[in-house]
């Protein structure tokens, strides 16, 4: 059961307060973030509580670039739980997270109570000894759901993803499903020219066929918007390559007029498509907005709260 500590420092009128703490105490203070990553988290644990509603099979639940728990509004301080604590209320079997630091991991730790069905990594996913302990973790076996959501295109490897696509089936002959918050316009887009970025992009398709965008682009042949449109259907092409039956993707509903990142979910089962547009493409309030209404979770509930 996840801490009442959680609860203590939820809500807008609690995040300086939980900074004071936090800087008395010597701990992590959780990072700001954007409208647009708050409006991600949101939707993020309306997908988790839509997909996990009615499975028959016990899920593992793997995060590949999870945070400290917590997060701060930009502008406002209002305190709100990252995906990590959002999956703890979505009834999966077995937690993998793969935090990047120790300090995170260790905040992470305190906040989810590292029960008898969480494991906390810490470490660079991209790594073989990292990715080996996840593997360790997870019998060949199982039906497993993968967050895959990095802070920048640079942190997304394809051999990482490659890895995680042969792992193994479950008793349907299902993959591991993966959903990737694909970093379009965190810089993938305005690096594309340079040529210092080469190397991270290719790591991040495990090809060099982005060139040919790259080179489409520079001839003027065609706009960014068709760019945009290109990169994600050449990543998608690879997932295809793996094997994987349904590739879907879709473009968030956002607060500019291009949203920071796109949703590729690849699966062997339709069941998710249309849960996942109708998660991200509905209009929704925030946490920090007058009208937002937060749904009890299983915990609360269990709590009478």
């Amino acid at each position: 059961m996840v801490p009442r500590k959680i609860e203590v420092f939820s809500g807008c009128l609690e995040g300086v307060r939980l900074i004071n703490y936090l800087r008395n105490k010597g701990e992590q203070i959780p990072r700001q973030i954007g409208r647009w990553a708050c409006h991600k988290l949101e939707c993020l644990a309306d997908y988790m509580a839509a997909y996990t509603r009615g499975l028959a099979t016990r899920y593992y639940y793997l995060e590949l670039y999870a945070g400290c728990g917590q997060c701060l509004c930009h502008g406002t301080d209002c305190c709100i739980d990252d995906a990590s604590l959002r999956a703890l209320d979505m009834g999966f079997a077995r937690y993998i997270f793969v935090v990047g630091n120790r300090r995170s991991a260790e905040n992470l730790k305190q906040l989810t109570a590292a029960g008898d069905n969480v494991e906390i990594i810490t470490g660079n996913c991209n790594r073989g000894q990292v990715i080996r302990r996840v593997f360790d973790l997870i019998p060949r076996s199982a039906s497993s759901f993968v967050l895959i959501d990095p802070s920048g295109y640079r942190r997304l490897h394809w051999a990482t993803i490659e890895q995680l696509a042969t792992h193994g089936t479950d008793w349907q002959g299902n993959k591991m499903e993966l959903l990737i918050i694909f970093p379009l316009e965190m810089a993938l887009v305005r690096n594309l020219m340079r040529p210092e970025c080469r190397a991270s992009i290719t790591r991040l398709y495990g090809n060099q066929q982005w060139q040919a965008i790259k080179q489409e682009r520079l001839s003027g042949n065609i706009g960014l918007d068709e760019v945009r449109q290109q990169l994600v259907e050449l990543f998608k092409a690879g997932l295809r390559n793996l094997g994987y039956n349904y590739i879907e993707d879709f473009k968030p509903t956002g607060f500019s007029r291009q949203p920071f990142y796109h949703l590729i979910l690849a699966s062997d089962s339709n069941r998710g498509a249309d849960v996942l547009k109708d998660a991200w493409g509905k209009p929704r309030y925030l946490p920090c907005e007058l009208l937002y209404t937060k749904q009890p979770t299983r915990q609360a509930k269990r709590r009478g709260q």
